[in-house]
């Protein structure tokens, strides 16, 4: 699979148009930025589109024909949409889904040869690590250690840290898609024993670090918290839930079907179908970490990864202030 090696073609000044497709578990999401002579970023395009890539997948297994169509058809349009928009390179990356199928590799020479992007494969490390650098440098304020996690349709991925120096990670396999599958009745019990077993959440405690998620599911739990009637990403990045705010946002989205959920918060039906599931797993998180409250980060792996590549490039950009 394509990675980038050397200076890219086209982002090697300022006043480029970039993208970057981060193709998930359960969604597909585009993000477009331009770049200004100052090195700072405003957003020029943002979508998503709920393929549910992982559905019914096994570690090994393959992964299921219409997710596969529906995946990549979604990242044909949004490489067509972000050079519509201007992006004179375009890069993709793929997630839990794509690296635990077994024809994942295969799926992602498909995608690079059918949307003409380089699509890398991320390892549960380096995704964590991405995560861990989307909210480093996105949001302020956060000096001394840190705890991110970035709960995923397939797998959460929690790095300790100190500013912005990455110093352990874990990719746990809990995902808001794969819990929602195995039932809501089941979902406590497939959480509490990974947990557990992860000293890194134990290391954190201790450490007195700072908690702070990034994900759809942190996300739309922020903007049904601000009692938001659509997203609006500049009120929802840096949004602190308390312990008491997060467990009562985790029975009220239990006690709603989708639609209504969608309906409360204008969600992606997508989303809403898999958040009490999601809501569970970040709650279950904060209290492993001993942590009194969550910041939520609207930037993700995809604001990392996209700094990355323009960096690369020569191209250094500050997404700090950019929400999208």
């Amino acid at each position: 699979m394509g990675t980038a090696g050397g200076a890219p073609a086209g982002v090697g000044r300022r006043g480029t148009v970039a993208a970057v497709i981060d193709v998930g578990s359960n969604s597909v999401l585009l993000l477009a930025v331009a770049v200004g002579a100052d090195g700072r970023a405003r957003p020029v395009d943002a979508a998503l589109e709920t393929t549910r890539l992982g559905t019914g997948l096994q570690d090994g297994g393959a992964l299921d024909p219409a997710a596969r169509a529906r995946t990549l058809a979604a990242v044909e349009t949004l490489a067509a949409r972000a050079r519509r928009a201007g992006a004179e390179r375009v890069w993709a990356f793929a997630t839990a889904a794509v690296r635990r199928a077994g024809d994942g590799a295969a799926f992602a020479r498909e995608v690079e040869r059918a949307a003409s992007v380089p699509v890398e494969v991320l390892s549960g490390v380096r995704e964590a690590a991405l995560a861990y650098a989307a909210v480093a440098h996105g949001l302020p304020g956060l000096a001394g250690p840190l705890l991110v996690v970035d709960v995923g349709g397939g797998t959460t991925e929690i790095t300790l840290g100190r500013d912005e120096t990455v110093l352990e990670t874990a990719s746990l396999p809990l995902g808001a898609l794969t819990l929602s599958e195995a039932g809501a009745g089941r979902v406590a019990e497939c959480v509490e024993p990974v947990l557990a077993g992860c000293d890194l959440l134990a290391r954190a405690a201790t450490s007195g670090a700072r908690l702070a998620a990034s994900g759809g599911t942190a996300t739309a739990l922020a903007a049904l918290d601000l009692g938001l009637t659509g997203y609006d990403a500049r009120r929802v990045h840096g949004h602190v839930l308390g312990r008491a705010a997060l467990e009562a946002l985790v029975a009220r989205v239990a006690a709603l079907p989708p639609a209504a959920l969608a309906s409360l918060g204008r969600l992606d039906p997508g989303r809403a179908a898999i958040l009490p599931a999601g809501a569970v797993l970040l709650d279950r998180v904060v209290a492993a970490a001993h942590a009194s409250a969550v910041m939520v980060s609207d930037h993700g792996v995809r604001h990392a990864y996209l700094r990355e590549r323009l960096a690369e490039g020569g191209v250094h950009v500050d997404l700090g202030a950019l929400s999208s």
